[in-house]
């Protein structure tokens, strides 16, 4: 059988796996996200060595996914002009104002909105502040297509991470030169555009546990490479990526109305294999505001790893209180948490809102205010889902799950009672650097052969769900309102169709935050 090997950037953590041709992972590397190049490509090395040398095994091909936004200039001989330029950094944030004069417009090309995470805002940032980078830039590499090019030499994309940087033309598959004009750029300066399962080169000699020659793809942006392996690929399903941002996917025939679009804050883009369109309605504060509120409330020595990351194991876990801290909830907890932690994108875009919790009182305890978060999220995926449905006018057949939080059993069960349609859950081990490996096991053939993951029913408590039902009723009445958040306001959506509110990121230069659909 053969070995497949899968490299997941994520803003938390790189991971690098070994699976066999089901996707089941048979070893496993993680680390902490560097945010220099240098740094990202000595951990994927030792990512693909470490797993080698546990197994025993060099692997068949090589699949790379991961975040889209985040990217990097490099110079003609391929070195990075800065460090990664993140999608939580807010440098951007007036440029994309001034992109979003033209809102409807450039949703009807790109199928996304102006924020400050997109490249080409990012692009109109240096132009203005440093000029010299973007004068010497001869590429921009975007963090998966930096990783393949260090293992092959080679500088390609994805068209789900190409129609991300809010410069690519989804109805011509190509990106607009007009857009890339604005920053002084020209597609020269992009990496071409390869397919799912097109290796975009071979492994170079030198890197450990490789050997030369083996085929690298670049397999996709991380959700929609997630979506594909737990079998979200045709209009009726949905899929849940979880993590440190929460991602709701919806397989569509055909783009919204930039007006709709622009209205709910969603945007479109490629399915994997270009087929269709995905609907994506997105909440930056998923797993970040569990992490934060966790480290708030049982603050622990060591670095850990989070609902955000995936993992629960290692060092210094904070996860390893969570028993203890969960044990003897109940549910309901009767808190109701808008949980915009860093503003809300979709669906209904406002900038501003923040984190409230309505109905806190002192016999609440810390477990209580973790499940509530929970309960806050999982509400936010609803009044998602049902807004993205109603867009496409297809229901879905079943959510699936997948990602860190799916480890976490009282935040399955939650989601589970609060969903309209069945939830079932995809265990594997970390669903998108399977879904990489997977990928790239068809490297040269068909992402329709590409197995599914396994996934399993989560079982629903009817009367939770039913009780659910009136928390969800004051979950959007609140979280519908305009003005202040946590104020009474007139119910509807933030902002007019076309002109969404004033698009950025919140914060200062380097503190994480977004309105934007989660790239992560």
């Amino acid at each position: 059988m053969r070995t497949l090997a899968g490299v997941d950037v994520g803003t938390t953590h790189v991971k690098v796996g070994f699976h066999d041709e089901n996707g089941r992972c048979v070893a496993e590397v993680r680390r902490p996200t560097p945010r220099e190049l240098p740094a990202l490509v000595a951990a994927v090395r030792a990512g693909l060595a470490g797993c080698a040398a546990r197994t025993g095994r060099r692997p068949d091909a090589i699949g790379v996914t991961g975040m889209a936004e985040t990217g990097v200039p490099l110079d003609a001989e391929g070195r990075p002009l800065t460090p990664f330029l993140w999608w939580t950094d807010p440098r951007g944030a007036e440029e994309a104002a001034e992109l979003a004069r033209d809102a409807v417009t450039l949703f009807g090309v790109t199928g996304h909105r102006a924020t400050a995470k997109t490249p080409l805002a990012r692009w109109l940032w240096l132009r203005r502040h440093e000029r010299a980078v973007l004068d010497r830039m001869r590429w921009w590499a975007g963090a998966p297509d930096a990783v393949a090019h260090a293992l092959t030499g080679a500088l390609r994309t994805h068209e789900t991470l190409a129609a991300r940087t809010l410069a690519y033309d989804l109805a011509g598959h190509t990106y607009e030169p007009d857009l890339l004009a604005l920053a002084g750029l020209t597609p020269e300066v992009l990496p071409p555009v390869a397919g799912a399962v097109e290796p975009v080169g071979r492994a170079v000699a030198g890197l450990d546990g490789v050997t030369p020659g083996t085929p690298v793809v670049i397999a996709g942006h991380d959700h929609m490479v997630g979506c594909w392996a737990a079998g979200v690929r045709r209009p009726g399903d949905a899929g849940d990526s979880l993590g440190t941002a929460e991602a709701v996917m919806v397989p569509a025939t055909a783009p919204p109305d930039p007006r709709t679009g622009l209205g709910l804050g969603i945007t479109a883009d490629p399915s994997l294999d270009g087929r269709h369109v995905v609907l994506v309605g997105g909440l930056s504060s998923s797993g970040a505001l569990f992490d934060w509120l966790l480290d708030l409330l049982a603050p622990a020595p060591g670095s850990g790893s989070g609902a955000g990351s995936g993992s629960g194991s290692g060092s210094g876990d904070r996860y390893a209180v969570l028993p203890r801290l969960l044990e003897g909830v109940r549910l309901p907890t009767g808190i109701v948490v808008e949980p915009y932690l860093r503003g809300r994108a979709a669906p209904a875009p406002d900038p501003r809102r923040r984190l409230t919790l309505e109905g806190l009182d002192a016999a609440h305890g810390a477990g209580d205010l973790l499940a509530a978060a929970v309960e806050g999220t999982c509400l936010h995926t609803r009044w998602t889902l049902a807004e993205l449905t109603a867009e496409t006018g297809t229901a879905a057949e079943r959510l699936v799950v997948f990602g860190g939080q799916v480890r976490i059993p009282l935040w399955m069960r939650v989601k589970a009672a609060v969903s309209v349609p069945p939830v079932e859950v995809v265990r594997a081990g970390d669903a998108v650097c399977a879904g990489a490996a997977l990928v790239a096991g068809q490297a040269g053939g068909s992402l329709d052969d590409v197995p599914v993951l396994p996934r399993e029913p989560e079982p629903r408590d009817p009367a939770l769900a039913a009780a659910y039902d009136t928390v969800y009723e004051r979950f959007l009445a609140a979280a519908s309102t305009t003005g202040t958040p946590g104020t009474p306001g007139t119910p509807g959506m933030t902002g007019t169709p076309g002109t969404p509110g004033t698009p950025g990121m919140t914060g200062t230069p380097g503190t994480p935050g977004t309105t934007g659909t989660p790239g992560g």
